[in-house]
């Protein structure tokens, strides 16, 4: 299976650096979905736009050294592409996740039953709760988990508009590769991910309180991408309500050497 390429775009003025971020990228051999035509945007007008490849969907058996090396790509494009990259927000603040999940379930509860319902209003009103302030921030993300090549890596750029917090990007690659069907987290395989990370940028102690509310929220955004789709069932997401009441169970799995 082979995903449609997807594009990235920016106001040409606000290009460069991400310019510059695939071509650190691309030099270093980055497994990531990068343009697929180099590295300089297409332009038109006042933007600037890139195809990038999107990779092909891997199977996620992966032994602990790929773990670690996914999450060591995350915290290296971080650094690549931070967060004072982004354009000068306007209107979107340090909430930006919240706001855009949100923003998508207006409406969408017409698909669910009141079980259903119930669960998503609760998940929203537990997110919105968070901003997140103190938290680490990136310029950027990657939405999915793709074999390029020989190489399993990082594919669907997403440049949001406002910075978000770093630690999303594990969350999403977490929910990938270390939680199950039911919520469960694989203690070795998440642990492996976060050690990769924290030999590129030390994760903070702030981190791991958060930890378990973005890896919700991470699984509340791929329930919303189901329900938009029109592929998730009428009743509650059982990785979601896995992760509900796994607060504990995901802080108590940590780097050894976290501030």
């Amino acid at each position: 299976m082979v995903d449609t390429p997807a594009t990235v775009e920016l106001p040409a003025a606000d290009a460069v650096a991400l310019e510059q971020a695939f071509a650190a990228a691309r030099a270093a051999g980055a497994a990531l979905g990068l343009p697929g035509g180099g590295d300089a945007p297409q332009t038109a007008g006042d933007r600037a736009c890139w195809t990038l490849e999107p990779g092909s969907v891997p199977a996620l058996d992966l032994d602990e050294p790929a773990l670690q090396e996914l999450g060591r790509l995350a915290a290296r494009w971080q650094a690549w592409h931070p967060a004072d990259a982004l354009p000068a927000s306007t209107g979107w603040r340090r909430g930006v996740l919240q706001q855009q999940l949100r923003e998508r379930a207006e409406g969408r509860d017409a698909a669910l039953d009141e079980a259903g319902r119930e669960q998503l209003e609760r998940e929203l009103h537990h997110q919105s709760l968070y901003r997140f302030e103190d938290l680490p921030v990136a310029g950027s993300y990657w939405s999915a988990v793709r074999r390029h090549g020989e190489q399993t890596g990082l594919a669907g750029l997403v440049i949001p508009p406002a910075p978000l917090p770093a630690f999303w990007q594990l969350a999403r690659i977490a929910l990938t590769v270390a939680v199950d069907a039911q919520g469960e987290l694989d203690r070795d395989r998440y642990r492996a991910l976060l050690d990769g990370y924290h030999r590129e940028r030390p994760l903070s102690a702030i981190e791991r309180g958060a930890a378990p509310t973005l890896l919700r929220m991470a699984a509340l955004d791929a329930w919303l991408g189901r329900i938009e789709s029109g592929d998730a069932d009428a009743g509650p997401d059982a990785r979601l309500a896995g992760l509900q009441g796994a607060g504990t169970r995901v802080q108590s799995v940590w780097v050894r050497q976290a501030a």
